[in-house]
C-alpha cells in the first residue's frame, strides 16, 4: 500500500484558493480575506529591511541558533527557559505532524477536543493511531465542561491529548486552572498534552497565564506548548512556529525533522519580527478595538455572534457553504466551518473598519438570499 496521503485525508483550511479564483475570474489582490486569523496589519516594517540582507547562496544554520535565541528572549524571557528546550519549524503544522510521529504509533489512542483545528486529526491518522473525539456543545457556546472531559479521557485513556488554546474555530479559552486539571488527568494517564496557543497574543482581554509555565513543574514531561510566528507577527509567507517542551521530548521531535526545515529567509523575518515588541503591541491594540466594533456590527446586524477571547469568530449561517459562496462573488472570503463539523457556522477574522465593514453590508444582503 502507498504511502502517499490520500487527498480526504487532508486537513481542509482557510484562506485564498488560488484555483478557485482562477474559476471565478478574480485576482487575489480582488479579495478581502476574513477567513485567516492573522494579524491583518502585515510584518513589522524591520522584516522586510531584513530581507534584504539574507545571504541566498549559503545554506542555513541547520539548528536555527540565533532565531532560538531570538525566541528565548522576546517570548520566553519570563519563563527561564533555554534553546534546548524548543525546536522551531516551517509553521506549527510541521511541527504538529512532528509531534504525531514522535509521539504516536499505529494502535495507540489520540483524544481531540472538538471542534478544532483540522492538522491534529491529519496529523494524528497517518501514524496508524486511532482518533477518539470529545465534541463541545453548541448550546454551551462550545465552552468546554473540564469535570466532565477529565472524567472521559480517563475512560478512553488516550497516548496524546491536543488542546487548541485560544481554540480555532471557537475563539475559546481555558484558564489556568482548567489546563492544569486537564495536564493533571493526563500525567495520571502517563499521556501528552500538547497545547497550541497560535493565538495566545490575540487573546482579549489579555491573560498572562501561558501553559509554558508547567515546563517548570513535576509535570513537565506530559506538556509540550506550540507557537506560531505565522499569525500574530503576519508571516503566513514565510511560514514559521516553534514548539516548547522538556530537552528530551524536543530531541525526539528534531528527529523527525529535515535538515534545513527553517529557510534564511524565514528566520531572518522570524527574528525581526520577535526584535519590534512596539509594533505587535501596536497591531494587537488596535485589533482589539476593531473586534469590538466589529462584533458589536455583526450583532446588530442579526446575526448570532458565539462568543469569543479573540479577534475572530463563529456566526451562525445557515448553510456555511452557501454564504461563502455569495459573498467569495462580492470578493469577501470568509471560513466555511463544515469542516469542523459546523456546516452551518462560518468564521470571520476582524480587519480594519474599512473592510469589516463592507463585510457587515454584505452579510445584510445575504442574509436576504440565504
Amino acid at each position: 500500500m502507498s504511502d502517499a496521503i490520500h487527498p480526504s485525508s487532508r486537513a481542509i483550511h482557510g484562506a485564498i484558493d488560488y484555483a478557485e479564483l482562477e474559476q471565478l475570474g478574480l485576482q487575489a489582490d480582488d479579495v478581502l480575506d476574513f477567513s485567516v486569523n492573522s494579524n491583518p496589519y502585515g510584518p513589522s516594517p524591520r522584516v522586510r529591511i531584513a530581507l534584504n540582507d539574507v545571504v541566498l547562496d549559503r545554506y542555513p544554520d541547520r539548528e536555527c541558533r540565533q532565531l532560538r535565541r531570538a525566541i528565548v528572549q522576546h517570548e520566553l524571557v519570563a519563563a527561564g527557559l533555554s534553546i534546548d528546550t524548543l525546536v522551531c519549524g516551517n509553521g506549527s503544522s510541521e511541527l504538529i505532524w512532528a509531534i504525531a510521529r514522535a509521539f504516536l504509533s499505529a494502535g495507540e489512542t489520540t483524544a481531540l477536543l472538538n471542534p478544532t483545528f483540522g492538522e491534529y486529526a491529519a496529523a494524528s491518522r497517518v501514524t496508524g493511531a486511532s482518533i477518539i473525539d470529545y465534541r463541545t456543545c453548541e448550546v454551551d457556546d462550545f465552552q468546554l465542561n473540564i469535570e466532565h472531559c477529565c472524567n472521559w479521557l480517563y475512560e478512553q485513556r488516550p497516548r496524546l491529548v491536543w488542546l487548541c488554546n485560544p481554540n480555532n474555530p471557537t475563539g475559546g479559552w481555558l484558564g489556568r486552572e482548567q489546563v492544569l486539571a486537564l495536564l493533571a488527568a493526563c500525567q495520571r494517564l502517563n499521556a501528552l498534552l500538547i497545547v497550541d496557543e497560535s493565538y495566545w497574543h490575540f487573546l482579549w482581554p489579555n491573560d498572562a497565564f501561558s501553559a509554558i509555565e508547567f515546563l517548570h513543574s513535576s509535570y513537565m514531561h506530559h506538556i509540550l506548548v506550540l507557537r506560531s510566528l505565522t499569525k500574530d507577527f503576519a508571516l503566513a509567507g514565510v511560514r514559521l512556529g516553534y514548539v516548547v517542551g522538556a530537552v528530551e521530548q524536543i530531541r525526539c521531535i528534531q528527529e523527525q525533522l529535515p535538515a534545513w526545515n527553517v529557510s534564511a529567509v524565514a528566520a531572518a523575518a522570524g527574528e525581526a519580527a520577535l526584535a519590534d515588541r512596539s509594533y505587535l503591541q501596536d497591531c494587537m491594540l488596535r485589533l482589539i478595538e476593531e473586534r469590538h466594533a466589529f462584533f458589536e456590527a455583526l450583532r446588530s446586524s442579526g446575526w448570532r455572534v458565539i462568543p469569543s477571547r479573540t479577534h475572530f469568530c463563529l456566526l451562525e449561517a445557515g448553510s456555511a457553504w452557501s454564504v461563502r459562496q455569495q459573498l467569495l462573488r462580492r470578493g469577501l472570503l470568509v471560513r466555511d466551518c463544515s469542516s469542523f463539523g459546523l456546516p452551518q457556522f462560518i468564521r470571520v477574522a476582524t480587519r480594519p473598519q474599512a473592510d469589516w465593514s463592507r463585510l457587515v453590508e454584505a452579510l445584510k444582503e445575504v442574509m436576504k438570499i440565504c
